[in-house]
């Protein structure tokens, strides 16, 4: 071994003081770094560091190429005479950017969550971890990327962790990011074949946006592509989510079709981040899919030993290790938990929901026989076709015939899209495509009609598009009849727009009864055709008719900018009488349940756990309402009616016998499979008859729910499940969330310390809404330049939490607000320096709970864990001193002279100074110091060896080696405060 590749052991430990290019840090964290320099390969230490004075910035030195050396707080200055306020003010800043251990919740004041006590659990799971694997489980609308998100705050508050990689489904990436960002204050970046560019030129020639941003979200698709994988992989990260973790399962054993050898890619993709990194979440509200095998390949990503099989058919899940390791819940779960909390209501409303039924008109009768004539032409000609081809015409013609459900100008527009293909091809003397998968696969084909995600390669709008030109005729003859088919479905299509009985239905009846109920109703669509052609109606409607005068229109798509997106809704949020059309952009990751209590499904989408979802965005923890509504419009005899409204209503039933709503397709391409297989064995069909007939759907329902969701497939999926398990109890939870607001404050400290900040710098904070607990923030024009801000006309701030997630105008008191974070830095940064005014590290005063002239001394106490890594852990610790008589005051005397009422001291500088230096040169003050530092430890030691007992009585002490080996790095002297006895 050559010295270049011996282990190189580091200088300094974290939690230490070194100085460096001219100022004094704290060692955060310690990591090696591996570089070839000359063909040989040698290992560095790199620490990064934060600043001590309070200034917001973080560094990286490397003792190899600039000098480092030890050191130590400066004591506070004698000479110096700062202010009570000053003083009060730079503890409560410094308490509040304290680094902490394992025995609070920093991530809720650190994050705008309302705080409950259910989505609390997954972050306690977490600090039971030195590495945090995860998977959280809960059903719909319990809040998982809040809880991943948490856990988040929770690790990188502690320094545990510093660059994530989130990989999501495409259409997810934004509400991720989105989310983050208004909750978390984290910025993420979007990693996509389309943003690398862009994220490239921000950087330096060379420079790699996978190693730049700490924080990346990124789809599957695009992540697990073999040259994309290769560059994730070259870095180091602290921390993977992997968000619908059902779609990165490995495939049953024995599937082998298109679709699975692209879920193998993903799952190969997930397992070698799963292997690699030390901290993994996997999140999903349908981890299980029917198959043992598959359940069984995430949990072995989590953890390999809660899994063990004797042979390729037979897996045994050991739970009681995998209930250490998995958070899943049902809503009757979380209610149960809730009636034993402090809460005196279930914050859960009651749902009324219900399907409106739409008797068609002959116009669409005759729509839908003129639609059946060019899908009997497109499956005539599909007999002699490969199975391939096949499969995608059928597709074709099935989001042909969803489209016409959804609205006649959505169809419309479909028929124009395609005509115009058709127009390209004769003008060009067209020959049929090779490959048409180039184009869409069939997979692809199969998630926009059966309304999965979206991929990175294409949108759901692009899906869509590509659905209506996909065209595998292999004749002019062909093309020239399926023109002319499609001219007289769209005839027809115009025709049904004039007595359209669900567009008609929805402006006479349906809403004028949901407006009975409240005066604001989402609206969602599959389709942006439909949205404009809602729209459109409703706007005509407003214009003629006093029905619909006093009511907002909005509407919102995903081809929005995502900011438009929400500006459009905090619009409608603000809006006292309002109607919102939104497609499924807004129905995941978004809570809307501030901004209604109404949902119309405009037609049933074919997916029941999108159903769900949309359902769910108002249909949620937080919803001021008691009773939410939801009506689903669906079309008599039709697909929609005939088969999906059964398969939706067979979820419901298992939802209600089991509490949850299975993944029914983790591969719609399956349905057809399945159908088409079904109509071969039982004899051809005449090619003539209509979709139904040739497909023979209806007659399919009931095989079709016995293949997909059997009651023996439902069984074995409970059996498998971990609904409901927990050891974490409601007092621990309960306990630690009382802790977090004893020792860091709630929402009411941080609202004091904004209004003497403000009081400080010259600025107001007045009551502005006493019911909304609004106040008007106002900051000298230099202060908010100085803190990065921009208050604008009026700056609405509140500590109430509903209130700041219910409206977008206001802003909520918490440690990721701008102005909060900026003032605690400001205030930090100077009244720490002595070349301020606004010093802080001396003050005096007069009390009458003083007995004798004192001094009380405010410690900062660094601790270093030594977990594997090691982490670091901060408290402020005070004590006091009989000046004169050089003994320390008992703790009680010093917490009633340190809350006592503060007067003016009346002494001259001479003297106070005098009595500073006295304190200072104490004889018994490092004594006193390292007594202070030792009592704490052992405190610290104590209740953290009964947090290990407790959690061991639980069942639930894993992997907690080295919680309760603590060592003090230094007592830093951050105060002192001279106490003089009121003269009688």
């Amino acid at each position: 071994m050559t010295e270049s590749t011996k282990k190189v052991l580091p200088e300094f430990n974290i939690g230490e003081i070194v100085e460096a290019r001219d100022r004094l840090w704290r060692i955060d964290r310690i990591t090696p770094v591996e570089k070839t320099i000359e063909a040989e390969k040698k290992t560095f230490i790199t620490y990064s560091v934060s600043n001590i004075t309070g200034q917001p910035s973080t560094q990286i030195l490397v003792p190899n190429i600039e000098p480092i050396k030890k050191s130590v707080v400066p004591r506070p200055e004698p000479d110096k005479i700062g202010s009570p306020v000053y003083q009060k003010l730079l503890l409560d800043a410094i308490k509040l950017d304290l680094i902490y251990g394992t025995t609070s919740f920093i991530s809720l004041q650190n994050s705008k969550v309302i705080p409950i006590s259910y989505q609390m659990v997954p972050v306690l799971m977490a600090l039971n971890f030195k590495n945090v694997r995860l998977l959280l489980a809960d059903d719909v609308g319990l809040g998982k990327t809040i809880e991943a998100g948490l856990i988040l705050q929770e690790l990188m508050g502690r320094k545990r962790i510093n660059r994530v990689l989130i990989v999501v489904p495409a259409n997810l990436r934004e509400q991720w990011q989105a989310i983050l960002k208004r909750f978390f204050g984290i910025d993420a970046v979007i990693m996509s074949r389309r943003n690398r560019r862009r994220l490239e030129s921000e950087l330096l020639v060379g420079g790699n946006p996978w190693g730049y941003y700490n924080s990346i979200i990124v789809s599957v698709d695009y992540a697990k592509r073999p040259e994309v994988k290769e560059e994730i992989i070259q870095f180091d990260w602290d921390m993977i989510i992997i968000d619908e973790a059902h779609n990165i399962m490995r495939p049953h054993l024995g599937t082998d079709d298109e679709s699975s050898k692209s879920f193998k890619q993903s799952y190969g993709f997930a397992k070698n981040l799963a292997d690699k990194y030390p901290h993994l979440l996997l999140l999903s509200a349908t981890p299980h899919n029917g198959y043992k095998d598959s359940f069984c390949s995430i949990l072995e990503m989590i953890n390999p030993k809660m899994v063990t099989s004797e042979s390729s058919h037979d897996y045994i899940i050991n739970k009681d290790l995998a209930v250490n390791h998995i958070c899943q819940r049902r809503r009757q779960d979380v209610e149960d938990w809730i009636k034993g909390s402090k809460y005196n209501k279930n914050p859960f409303p009651e749902r009324d929901s219900d399907e409106i039924y739409i008797t068609p008109s002959q116009q669409f009768i005759d729509c839908m026989k003129a639609l059946n004539r060019f899908s009997d032409h497109v499956l005539q000609r599909s007999e002699k076709t490969l199975s391939k081809e096949k499969k995608l015409n059928i597709w074709t013609i099935l989001h042909f015939h969803k489209r016409a459900i959804s609205s006649p100008h959505a169809l419309e527009c479909s028929i124009d899209n395609r005509i115009n293909e058709i127009d390209k091809k004769l003008q060009k003397n067209y020959q049929a495509i090779q490959d048409p998968s180039s184009l869409l696969s069939s997979q692809e084909a199969a998630q926009s009609v059966m309304d999965g995600y979206e991929t990175d390669r294409l949108s759901e709008e692009e899906l869509d598009l590509r659905n209506d030109k996909l065209i595998l005729t292999r004749t002019m003859d062909d093309l020239r009849q399926e023109k002319d088919l499609l001219k007289k479905a769209k005839e027809a299509a115009s025709e049904l727009k004039k007595k359209d009985n669900k567009m008609i239905d929805l402006v006479d009846k349906i809403l004028p009864n949901r407006f009975k109920v409240s005066k604001k109703v989402i609206i969602f669509t599959r389709y942006i055709d439909t949205l404009n052609y809602i729209k459109q109606n409703l706007l005509q409607k407003k214009d003629k008719t006093l029905k619909f005068k006093d009511f907002e229109i909005y509407a919102v798509h995903g081809q929005m900018a995502s900011q438009h997106r929400q500006d459009i809704y905090n619009d409608f949020l603000k809006s006292e009488e309002a109607i919102l059309i939104s497609t499924d952009c807004m129905a995941e990751g978004i809570d809307l349940q501030f901004s209604a209590d109404q949902v119309i499904n405009y037609e049933l989408t074919w997916n029941p756990n999108r159903l769900e979802q949309r359902n769910g965005r108002i249909d949620r923890f937080g919803q001021p309402k008691e009773k939410v509504y939801i009506r689903t419009l669906i079309m008599k005899d039709t697909l929609e009616m005939d088969i999906l409204e059964t398969l939706v209503k067979k979820a419901y039933e298992i939802k209600k016998s089991y509490g949850f709503v299975p993944g029914f397709f983790g591969d719609p391409e399956a349905v057809v499979d399945h159908i088409r297989a079904k109509r071969e064995k039982e004899g051809t069909q005449d090619t003539q008859s209509t979709l139904d007939k040739w497909l023979n759907f209806s007659s399919k329902v009931e095989d079709l729910i016995s293949v997909f969701f059997s009651e023996q497939k439902i069984k074995e999926m409970v059996e498998d499940s971990f609904y409901g398990h927990t050891n974490i109890n409601l007092r621990e939870i309960e306990e630690r969330m009382r802790f977090t607001q004893q020792h860091i404050g709630n929402e009411e400290t941080l609202l004091k310390f904004l209004k003497k900040a403000a009081d400080l710098y010259a600025g107001t904070m007045e009551l502005k809404n006493e019911r909304l607990q609004a106040y008007n923030l106002n900051l000298p024009d230099p202060v908010q330049k100085d803190i990065g801000v921009d208050l604008g006309r009026e700056y609405l701030i509140t500590p109430n939490r509903e209130v700041n997630a219910s409206r977008s105008d206001i802003e909520g008191v918490n440690l990721k607000n701008p102005v909060v974070s900026g003032l605690v830095e400001k205030i930090k940064n100077e009244a720490f320096s002595v070349e301020n005014e606004f010093y802080g590290r001396t003050a005096a005063f007069i009390s009458m709970e003083a007995k004798k002239v004192s001094a009380i001394f405010h410690v900062k106490i660094r601790y270093v864990v030594n977990t594997k890594p090691k982490t670091l852990m901060e408290e402020i610790i005070n004590f006091g001193v009989d000046l004169f008589g050089k003994t320390k005051l008992n703790e009680e005397v010093v917490e009633s002279i340190w809350n006592s009422d503060w007067n003016n001291h009346g002494k001259i500088d001479i003297e106070l100074k005098k009595h500073l230096k006295s304190a200072l040169e104490l004889p018994n003050l490092e004594e006193l110091l390292r007594e202070v530092g030792s009592e704490r430890r052992a405190k610290v030691i104590e209740e953290r060896r009964a947090m290990i007992k407790n959690l061991q009585e639980q069942g639930i002490a894993t992997d907690l080696e080295g919680i309760d080996d603590i060592d003090i790095v230094g007592v830093d002297l951050i105060t002192i405060t001279l106490i003089y006895p009121e003269l009688k």
